[in-house]
């Protein structure tokens, strides 16, 4: 089979142009839609983390994990935000040149990626103003965007000059190319460049290329950081041919004069075949199925600009056959599958985003429930403390005896001893709540001390004596009767009228003591006091300290998980919004 030459392949491209014009592709909606989705569910979300941001004082130990989770998911929100204004850019890119095949040289720098184009595009790889002139058919250039890189193209050089610019290390850093009637070419900023937006820059576009023509030197094919960049390719089910470019060396020989001369050779078809299966093996090791749709050719532009007449051996009528083939078969197929596929491969990756969002949010909730144990022990652990630490308070107080303002001073301790314990718990609590946790327990949720009072018991004393005839009778009549006695016998008569005196004091009136009661203090409640003071001050500490920490604790913790329950519900909307697109896609 007679290798195919450029003329008959341009043929082949403008053949193809009507075809492109009659038959459009719907999918810009579908476009459209899903970048509506995905920005509706990064502005509502931005919404609801500010609000939970907000709600989180700064210095709460939960607003780290709230800032965390924000900042994730900023920064998973400003990937899509690129991503929407990259798809957007590259959508309008294809509006351009819906007319025609979009044919996109990708690369590493140095790879020959400006010389292929520039043969493409006028049969040479360096064409001189004369050849270009020759042309039947003119090549109209474009720019698009472009870097900064020292050393790379101008701005609009390859439209000024009407090539590309090859040779220098960074030949190209803007995406540039040519249209030829039903083809647009694309030559990109090389890969691995010293510079990485020339890297960058590149995959912006080649997302929407309907075939890719990978350039890869034969001095190193293979090489990891190749077959990596075409790893990611296969992934998204580009269609791909792998070119092996300077796929040539040099021949010394003499004329006949005996001048050394040197020709320029394709390499051994031996060497050639080994570099291709080399490359195909990487390729399977890939993607088992690589090989179904990917084409790898060794080819050499400058053997065939020296050798116009041997298009076949040169590798290049191989790859004007096989764009031909394209043409004739596939190349509508490309154009229409090409968007459709990038619209299917951005909701796979978004779902893909979504779940990892999902285990985040997972996470997140999980640091919440293992945050509230943490303080619900720690709560009961210095609940204990401070039970222990009021205690004494209360004994220190009360063995000093009994003040009149020991319930104010218990009030105040118990203020001071909770606040200060719920600073443990929560140590690094906004100034709002601490201020919430200094104050003062409302007094009508503790019980009172029992009033003090003395503990007395009642005692009689003698208070005086009423007045008689008994003592009197008594006296009288014992000086009577003892001054009788003796006048009449001595001492034995005094003793006898002493007793009879005695006797005659019966006869009078007893004298009657008078007592009174008084109430002796005897001891004091104050012990009663204490008891009720430890009970209500100092047992109660725990179940205080517990309540008053929760209070402030669990509305910012059920804030928290309520959104992450809606977080979750937006996710679970978002994918069933997706999975519709893709079912419409298919339909």
């Amino acid at each position: 089979m007679n290798a195919v030459t450029r003329d008959e392949l341009m043929g082949a491209f403008e053949q193809l142009q009507t075809q492109f014009e009659q038959q459009k592709s719907d999918i810009h909606s579908k476009d459209r839609a899903f970048n509506l989705l995905r920005q509706e569910f990064v502005s509502s979300n931005l919404e609801h983390t500010q609000a939970l941001l907000d709600s989180v004082s700064n210095d709460n130990p939960l607003h780290e994990l709230a800032q965390g989770l924000s900042e994730r998911l900023a920064d998973q929100f400003a990937v899509w935000q690129k991503q929407i204004k990259v798809r957007a850019k590259g959508a309008q890119f294809r509006e351009n040149v819906n007319d025609s095949l979009l044919v996109f040289v990708y690369g590493k720098v140095k790879s020959g990626k400006s010389s292929l184009g520039n043969y493409v595009a006028w049969g040479h790889s360096e064409p001189n103003s004369q050849l270009k002139a020759q042309a039947k058919v003119q090549p109209v250039y474009f720019s698009t965007e472009q870097t900064t890189v020292d050393g790379g193209d101008k701005h609009k050089e390859a439209e000024h000059n009407l090539q590309f610019r090859v040779g220098a290390t960074e030949a190209t850093s803007s995406i540039q190319g040519f249209r030829l009637p039903g083809l647009t070419w694309v030559d990109s900023p090389g890969l691995h460049s010293v510079n990485r937006t020339n890297g960058d820059l590149a995959r912006e576009y080649v997302e929407h290329a309907d075939l890719i023509l990978y350039t890869m030197s034969s001095q190193a094919p293979g090489r990891a950081s190749d077959m990596g960049e075409i790893g990611e390719l296969l992934a998204d089910k580009k269609s791909l041919m792998v070119l092996l470019t300077g796929s040539d060396t040099t021949d010394e020989d003499e004329d006949e004069d005996g001048n050394a001369v040197c020709e320029i050779v394709m390499k051994p078809a031996k060497d050639r075949q080994s570099q291709v299966n080399y490359v195909s093996e990487e390729l399977q090791r890939l993607d088992d199925n690589a090989l179904k749709y990917t084409h790898v050719l060794p080819l050499s532009t400058r053997f065939a600009e020296t050798h116009p007449n041997d298009l076949a051996s040169s590798g290049v009528g191989d790859l004007f056959q096989t764009l031909k083939a394209i043409c004739d078969s596939d190349a509508l197929q490309l154009k229409l599958a090409t968007p459709m596929k990038n619209l299917r491969n951005a909701i796979k990756d978004t779902a893909a985003d979504l779940a990892l969002v999902a285990d985040l949010v997972s996470g997140f909730e999980q640091q919440i429930r293992e945050q509230g144990k943490a303080i619900e022990q720690e709560v009961r652990t210095l609940g204990l403390a401070g039970a222990a630490q009021m205690g004494r308070y209360v004994n220190q107080l009360f063995d000093a005896g009994y003040d009149e303002k020991h319930e104010g001073k218990l009030r105040n301790q118990l203020t001071r001893v909770l606040g200060d314990r719920a600073d443990d718990a929560l140590r690094h609590i906004g100034k709002t709540q601490q201020a919430g946790l200094r104050r003062a327990f409302d007094a009508s949720r503790l019980s009172a001390l029992p009033e003090y009072r003395e503990v007395t018991q009642a005692k009689e004393y003698r208070a005086g004596t009423e007045s008689g005839t008994k003592t009197a009778w008594g006296a009288g009549g014992t000086l009577v009767g003892g001054a009788i006695g003796f006048l009449v016998g001595g001492i034995p008569g005094a003793l006898l009228g002493a007793s009879i005196g005695s006797t005659s004091s019966l006869a009078g009136r007893s004298a009657k003591a008078r007592y009174e009661t008084h109430q002796v203090v005897v001891g004091d409640n104050l012990e009663e006091q204490r008891q009720a003071a430890l009970d209500a001050y100092a047992n109660a500490v725990p179940d205080l300290l517990a309540e008053h920490v929760m209070q402030l604790y669990e509305p910012v913790c059920a804030g928290m998980q309520r959104y992450c329950e809606q977080l979750v519900t937006e996710i679970a909307r978002l994918n069933d919004r997706l999975d519709y697109l893709v079912e419409s896609q298919q339909s």
